[in-house]
């Protein structure tokens, strides 16, 4: 009897210590769920609110398939087009000319991703979501930017060739010239004139034209030619060796598809070399600046393509082109 007595007191001891622990893992895990259920609540939650921005960002922008498709396809034609007239040099410089072929092979693949990317790359028909659409215009931004600065690298140093060309073939006609008389100071006084002159001419790079129309209170790029509304003309003046400030005049003309250039001074278009489309003055000191201007035509537009020169002193400076539906 004592014996069965003292196990019963060991059972209760046993079940006495266990009590503590069964509590405490009981409240341990209690704890836990809390935990992980607030931390999935709060990671649920701010999901939400990245989504609910993203919505918003969409809503602003007023993103639509066909528009951001349009939009692509003419930065990508008006990117051809600058990268074919560059080509279509005949002293271009042969790495120049790799550069620019493997740029169109990269254009035409980014255009291709980016074409997926507004489709939803489904296959279904239907478009990408706000998400896809909102990274399709930052894309087409970016590709627009790249290439542009690109562009206007390489014809800045197809300039350099052709200047540092010139200038070689112009030391070598003046080593011939002067090689019995060194000495010569009209020799000296001509090659300063030149370099001083040289100076002083304008170098424009990455002439560009972009058709636009007021929508909303916003600028919204358009190739239809009965909505454009204005011409967006931007270009780099680059850097010379001048010091003094000295006013330019910046003659355009656009030479539409008949071949007549638009012109304000007459209702009536006319082919003519004296007419113009635009002139702006500006003040050149030698710096390396970026210029934009804006010009409205009063007659409406006409489909096909039209061809834009830069001129200052009759001395043609930089051209472009643009085509309208």
């Amino acid at each position: 009897m004592n014996e069965d007595t003292h196990t019963e007191i060991r059972e209760e001891e046993t079940k006495s210590k266990a009590l503590p622990i069964f509590i405490f893992l009981f409240l341990a895990s209690l704890a836990m769920c809390a935990f992980l259920f607030f931390k999935y609540a709060k990671n649920a939650a701010k999901i939400q609110q990245q989504n609910e921005e993203l919505s918003r960002a969409y809503q602003t922008l007023d993103l639509k398939a066909d528009s951001l498709q349009k939009e692509l396809d003419f930065t990508y034609e008006q990117l051809q087009n600058k990268i074919n007239e560059n080509l279509a040099q005949e002293d271009l410089k042969e790495d120049l000319r790799s550069q620019l072929i493997s740029q169109q092979s990269a254009l035409a693949s980014a255009r291709r991703k980016i074409s997926k990317l507004i489709a939803g790359n489904t296959g279904s028909g239907t478009t990408g979501g706000p998400k896809n659409l909102l990274e399709a215009k930052n894309q087409i931004a970016t590709l627009q930017k790249t290439n542009t600065e690109n562009i206007a690298k390489i014809e800045l140093a197809q300039k350099e060739y052709v200047v540092a060309k010139e200038i070689a073939q112009y030391n070598g006609l003046l080593a011939l010239e002067f090689k019995d008389d060194n000495d010569s100071l009209v020799g000296i006084n001509t090659l300063l004139e030149k370099k001083l002159s040289t100076a002083s001419i304008l170098r424009i790079a990455g002439l560009n034209i972009i058709t636009v129309r007021e929508k909303r209170g916003k600028q919204e790029i358009t190739d239809k030619a009965s909505k454009v509304e204005r011409l967006k003309i931007s270009f780099s003046i680059l850097a010379s060796d001048l010091t003094v400030k000295e006013k330019k005049e910046l003659t355009f003309r656009i030479v539409g598809p008949n071949k007549a250039v638009l012109t304000k001074d007459t209702k009536k278009l006319t082919d003519s070399d004296d007419l113009f489309t635009l002139k702006e003055t500006i003040t050149y000191d030698g710096t390396e600046k970026a210029v934009t201007y804006y010009y409205k035509q009063d007659s409406e537009y006409k489909s096909g393509a039209y061809k834009v020169e830069l001129l200052n002193k009759g001395k043609l400076l930089d051209n472009a082109s643009f085509s309208l539906r």
